[in-house]
Parts: structure tokens; sequence; C-alpha cells
């Protein structure tokens, strides 16, 4: 656009002014233009650096105004290179003084500034340029070189430096910039002035808005046209000045200019949004009086007005109007109408309209997949929810907090999906997010149950390097999954990680910490932690005592156990039955069967009643002494207390029964059982296998062997060694041989003791004795639980091998 007549009369005013020549400035001007006319050699190098020291930044700049025309853009850049090399190569700063701070004046910068911007190959240089002059000279100077070299597009360079600047206040120096420039007289363009009141007006800075667009308006440096008024309106608009932006229309109106869709839309977009729908359908009315056809934006902004007033009904008029427009569903549209049936609750509605948006090829928003996964969680579609949340990952879309967490819930809930609930809750913490506590809490528990520890941990050090924040719940549920797990070192880590971030333990923390370490024989660093507990001030509680006491028990050293029961007393903690069971189970596993029961007296003297474990645990002791008449007794209080024996107790009365030489009386328990239908499971079966294979009584042995395929249970390695031993002590080889076989083709991978026992006879028979020795397990874990699993079973077996295989024959 052509600058306005007495704009054009100004800048050559001005240029007659800076750029008439004298007799010496022209001679200059013409040595000048013979040096860089001069073909480059060492020395045209020469001379031309000669030239230019003689000339100084003055005299410089007196020969380029004496041209009749602007030097060529390769002479600018030759003469750029000598005053400055670094200008015109890196943009390495130059930091020192030297030739090109006496030659590179703001004048002389200015006029070099209008040859390098005429081409497009020495843009660049001219930009460098520029910077330099900005970064040595105070803006005002620099602006003002610019201004009176009277070059529009070096105007627009100077505006376009000052808002690409990553430096603070850039925007602020590029509005200064403008009101240097046109103020005298040299205003850039007005695509420039334009971009200039766009950017003022996305960051909200109003008042410098106004500033520029009023000085364009009153200098007349430049033409406004219908980009600038709506740019303006917009800015009006966003600040909620919806008056002033209709007297910016009027105006613009009165310049002469016609109003595009855009301006309209911007007026109809913000009525809307301040819940004035019905003066944007007015304005929409003028639109079309006015012959400017609406968009689809435009009905896209009414859809969402009617929406957000929930006028849902009249946007059936609308979308009537597009039709007959011609004009076709956009993903504005699509996006706010799924949205309005997702919060309205019209599911199926909202699937249809999706279905249709992707069938049609247009991509959904985040939102909108968003919406669509909140309607299939909430209409039970859970697959097609997970479908949609990892469409939304492949794509890099942003996910909802609550999507997150309704689809790791609900995977939680899936058998075989771990892995899923892992990598979900990794994608959910990378991208600075985690499930809520209770949820982190529960995947961390489910994650160490399914053996995934490793995952587990790797998820809570995630957590705590985006500092995201873990509750200490969470905390004690991951360490106690790793001590479960037997994985202490690792549970030790996180432990002094939490110490390191300062994360606040707990007694909770401690409990599980010394629990974990008792339960991996490490009774020495379980007492520290104690005392480590006690010096933070937690006071150890009874489940502190209980687990200690079970350590000390297990390992018989009962003066220890005392000790420490009347430590529990003296702080003024109760015994609980727990505490009982355990001392209890450790008279009893030293076959102190008196001191058990002066301990159960005191128990009934306290207002407890023995529990099914203490009464296993006493017919263990009973067994252990070979008092099986006490034993049956103790069998017999049990069930006239009201305690119905468990699989547990009938097994550990077979087997003392067994061991005693009293094979019939077991085989009259183990008849009674089945009989009232008490599944004594692998265990049983093993017990009464092992006790005639003792006496060598194979025939019989094998029968109950037969039974336990027939009744669907499977042996296990303990079962299976038994009768290897059997066979090979009675000379049938072969047999042996052949059952150990079948175990190998049944899945259960034999060890050293199965090997010997084929092969050379090595096995010993007390091992196998302890291998289905059934003692009561008094751990709290047990006592907490009515029933009693073949957990029992498993703390009772000393021998390493018959561990490995109780273990996983309870599992």
């Amino acid at each position: 656009m052509k600058p306005p007549p007495h704009l054009a009369f100004l800048r050559c005013r001005r240029r007659r002014r800076l750029f008439s020549s004298t007799p010496d400035a022209a001679a200059a001007a013409a040595e000048l233009a013979g040096a860089l006319a001069a073909a480059p050699s060492p020395d045209a190098t020469r001379d031309l650096a000669a030239l230019l020291r003689r000339l100084g930044g003055r005299g410089l700049a007196s020969a380029l105004s004496s041209f009749a025309a602007p030097l060529p853009a390769a002479s600018a850049l030759r003469l750029l290179r000598h005053a400055l090399p670094n200008a015109a190569g890196s943009s390495a700063s130059h930091h020192g003084h030297g030739l090109g701070d006496d030659l590179l004046t703001p004048r002389v910068s200015a006029l070099l500034l209008r040859s390098l911007v005429a081409d497009r190959s020495t843009l660049p240089s001219a930009r460098r340029l520029l910077s330099r002059l900005l970064r040595i000279y105070p803006l005002p100077t620099a602006a003002a070189a610019v201004a009176d070299a009277a070059s529009t597009a070096t105007s627009d360079l100077l505006v376009h430096v000052c808002l690409n600047s990553a430096a603070p206040g850039s925007l602020a120096r590029a509005a200064d910039a403008f009101r240097v420039l046109s103020a005298r007289g040299s205003s850039p363009s007005i695509k420039t002035c334009n971009i200039l009141i766009e950017a003022l007006a996305r960051a909200g800075q109003l008042d410098t808005v106004r500033k520029v667009f009023d000085q364009m308006r009153d200098d007349k440096t430049v033409a406004l046209d219908e980009f600038t008024y709506t740019s303006v309106i917009k800015a009006l608009a966003r600040a909620g000045e919806l008056d002033a932006a209709f007297e910016m229309l009027a105006e613009l109106g009165r310049a002469g200019l016609r109003p595009s869709v855009v301006t309209y839309n911007v007026l109809m977009d913000a009525l809307c949004k301040s819940g004035r729908v019905d003066e944007a359908f007015q304005l929409k009315g003028r639109m079309v009086e006015g012959k400017v056809r609406p968009s689809v934006v435009t009905f896209g902004i009414l859809i969402n007005g009617l929406a957000r007033g929930e006028r849902f009904g009249e946007v059936g008029t609308v979308l009537q109007e597009m039709e007959c427009l011609g004009i076709t569903w956009n993903e504005v549209i699509y996006n706010e109408l799924i949205g309005w049936y997702c919060r309205k609750g019209h599911c199926s509605e909202a699937l249809r309209l999706f279905d249709e948006m992707v069938s049609k090829g247009m991509k959904p928003t985040a939102v909108t997949y968003n919406f669509i996964a909140k309607v299939l969680c909430k209409e039970g579609e859970m697959e097609h929810a997970e479908q949609i949340l990892e469409d939304m990952l492949s794509t890099g879309m942003v996910v909802h907090y609550g999507l997150f967490n309704t689809v790791i819930a609900w995977l939680l809930q899936r058998p075989g999906r771990l892995d899923a609930v892992a990598r979900l809750t990794r994608e959910m913490v990378s991208r600075g997010m985690k499930p809520n506590d209770a949820l982190m809490t529960a995947c961390t528990q489910k994650l160490c149950k399914g053996g995934k520890h490793q995952e587990a941990t790797g998820i809570w050090f995630d957590v705590m390097a985006k500092g995201l924040g873990i509750s200490i719940a969470t905390s004690n549920a991951l360490i106690h999954g790793l001590c479960q797990g037997s994985n202490m070192k690792e549970a030790t880590g996180v432990l002094r990680t939490m110490v390191t971030k300062g994360v606040e333990l707990d007694r909770i923390t401690y409990n599980i910490m010394i629990q974990g370490c008792c339960k991996d024989g490490k009774l020495e660093e379980a007492l520290k932690l104690r005392d480590d507990m006690i010096k933070r001030g937690f006071k150890p509680d009874l489940f502190t005592f209980n687990t200690l006491l079970h350590a000390y028990c297990n390992l018989g050293k009962m003066e220890e156990a005392l000790h420490l029961l009347d430590q529990m007393k003296s702080e003024g903690l109760k015994p609980d039955i727990v505490t009982y069971g355990t001392v209890i189970d450790g008279y009893c596993k030293a076959k102190d069967i008196q001191k058990a029961n002066e301990y159960l007296t005191e128990l009934t003297k306290n207002g407890l009643k023995p529990n099914v474990v203490i009464y296993n645990a006493l017919i263990g002791g009973y067994g252990r002494i070979g008092n099986i008449s006490d034993a049956i007794a103790t069998l017999d209080t049990m069930k006239s207390s009201g305690i119905q024996p468990t699989a547990v107790t009938y097994c550990s009365l077979m087997y003392w029964m067994c061991h005693a030489g009293l094979l019939e009386e077991a085989k009259t328990i183990f008849a009674q059982c089945i009989e009232n239908c008490i599944d004594l499971g692998v265990i049983g079966y093993t017990v009464m296998i092992h006790g005639f294979c003792k006496v060598g009584k194979i025939d019989e042995a094998v029968m109950y062997f037969k039974e336990m395929h027939s009744r669907g249970i499977a042996p296990n390695k303990i079962t299976y060694t038994t009768l290897i031993y059997a066979y090979y002590k009675s000379g049938n080889n072969e047999e042996a041989s052949r059952l150990f076989d079948e175990m190998v083709s049944s899945g259960i991978v034999p060890d050293s003791v199965s090997y010997n026992t084929l092969i050379s006879g090595c096995c010993e028979v007390d091992s196998l004795d302890k291998a289905v020795e059934i003692p009561a397990d008094m751990s709290s874990r047990i006592l907490t639980k009515d029933d009693c699993s073949f957990n029992t079973l498993v703390n009772g077996v000393t021998t390493p091998w018959c561990q490995k295989e109780a273990a996983s024959s309870a599992e």
C-alpha cells in the first residue's frame, strides 16, 4: 500500500536534507564506490581497509549519503565484512572496541541496513547488524537512525527483531520502536503494524494497543485497514470492553471500510461468552444484511453460545440454516455437540456423533476424547474406554487426570492386566500426574502381590523424582510388599530415599521394616530399627512387640522373649491373643508344654479366649513330646469350646499320630475328615503317604497316592520325593525312576534332594519328617485370620528344600 501524499513528501524532503552531498563527500563516495567495485584481492582488501580508516564513521556516513541510490546489497555486505567481520558471518558478539565500533555508527548502520534488507540473501546479515545496533545503543537512538534511513523494509525489520527477541520486555520495546519510527515519519508497513497490535492484544496489553492504534490513526503515518480495526476490536473484546469494541466497529464503517466475517465473529464470540446470545444472533443478522456471508466458525460460535446458555433446543434451527447455506459441520461443531450431549447424559447420541465424525476423517479434540471416554466409563464399556485412552496416548493428546484414574482402577480389577496398570501409571507420571492417593496405594499393593515389585518400585521412584508427592500410605504399601516378597534390600533403599527426601516416616513404616527384617532372619537389624524408631519419637506398639516376640520364639530364644514380654507390660501395653499365641507356640516348639499351659491359663484370666491357632500349637506341642492322648483331648476341648478345627488341625494331629506309630488312628481321623467334607488337600495326603512309607507299607501309601489323583489333587514335590525314597529303599528302583519321570512331566522341577533320592538314597528320613511336620504358626498375620491356610505349614518347615516346595504348594 502506498503511503499518503503528505508522508511521501516528508520522506523526500528528509532524503534531500540527509543525503545532500558536499564536494568532499562526493569525492569520498566516488572513491568508496571504486574500492567496492574492485575485484576481491589482498591489495583491494588493504586499500578498502585503509579508506575506511581514513573516512571514519562520520566520513563514511557522508559518503554513503552522497550516493544517488542505496548501495547494492552485495556491496553493503562487503563493506560490512570489512568493518566488522563477525557481524556478517557468525552471530558471535563483538565486545571489543575496534574498527567496527568507530565505523558502524547508528547512521552508517541504518544506511547499510537499507541496502541489506533489499536482498533476501543478505537479510540474515541485516538482522545481525540490527541486533548489534540495539545491543550497543539505546533503543530511541537506534530507532531514530532507522527512521532517518527512510526505508519501510528497515522499519519493519526493527519492529520484528524487537518482537522476536527472547529478552524480557520485548513487546514494550517493539511498541517503543514503533512510536519513534512513526513520530519521525517512517512508520512500518500496515502489515507489521497489524502484527504488533495482534501481539499486544494476545498479551493482554490493551493500553499499549490503544496507544499504538491512536498514533497510527492520528499521525496518519500509515493507512489503517479492516485488519487493524479487527485486531483492536479483538483486544477490546478479550478485555471485556464490548461497548468500546462496538464503537470501534462503528469507526471502521465511518472510515469507509467494510467489516469482514472475522470482525463479526470476534464480536459474536465475545457476546456469547458474556451470555448475550440474543445480541450475537442480532449481530449475525446485521452481518447478513451487510452482504457478509457467515462461515462455519460463525455457526460454531452461535452453537457454543446456545450450549453455554442451556438453550440446546434452538441448535436445530442453526444447523438447518447451515444446511441451507451449504456449510458442512467442522470439527468444532462436532466437538461442541458431542460435549453437550455428554454433559446432558445423552450417551448414545454422543457416541453416534463421535463415530460419524471419525468416519468423515475429522479429528476429535482431546476434550472430545475425554468426554467420550467418560461416557463409556459411565456406560460400563471399559474395554472401549481403554481403547480410546490408548488412541489418545498414541497421538500425544492431553488426557484428563480423571480418565487415567478410572481406567487404571478398572484394570486393577481385571485378572492379568497388571502390566497395563504399570504402563499407564508410568505414562501418567511422565505427564506430570499421578493416580489419587487411594488408587496409587492400591496399584502399589496389587503390583507387589502380583510379583511385580520392580515395576512398583520404579513407579514410586519416578513419582518422587517428578516431585509429585506421595502419601505415607503408598510408601508403606510398597515397603510392605517388598518385605513380603523378601526384597529387603529394595525396601531398605526406599526407606533410605524417604529419609533423604525428607518424607516423614510413621510407626507403621517402622513396624513393616521390623517385620520384614524378622521374616528375613535379621533380628539384630530389626532391633536397631526399633531403637531408631524410639529416637524419632515413635513409641513401639503392640504390633512391634508381637513381631519381635515372634522372631525370638522362632529362634527358640524364650528367655529373651519373656524379657521382651515383661518390657511390654511395663510400658503399659496389654498382651493380646497374638502375644499369648506367640509365646505359647514358642514353648510348644521348645517342648515345654507346662509353660505353654501356664500362659494359656493367664490368657483366659485376662478375659481372652484361645483361638484355633493356639489350639493347633498345643496339639503340636503335645505331639512333639509324644503325648497323643492329650493332643486328642485338646482337640475335644477345642470342639466343646465352639471352635471349629481346620485342615491344619487335623493334618497336625495325623502327623503326630503317624510319628508315634498310631497309623490306624491317623487313618480314622483322615476318614472322618473325608466323610465330613473337610478338604485336607495335598498336605493331608502327603502326611498319610509319609506315615505309611516310614513303616514300609508302600502299598497303603500308593493307595492314598492314587486317591489323590482320583480327587484331582496334584501331588507336590514332597509327595513324589517321599514315594521315590520309599521305592528306592525297598529296592524297587524301576518304580522310583518311573515316579521321577512322572514328577518331571507334570511340571515339577526336581531339586538336589530329588536327584539324590533317586540316585543314591542320600535323603535322610529326618529331612522328610521335617518336611511334613505341621507346627502351628503364631505370626500376627495368621492370627488375624479365622481360617488357617497352608501358610501355617510353610512357616513350620525347617529343611530349605522343603521350605521352597511348601511355599509353592501353598500357592
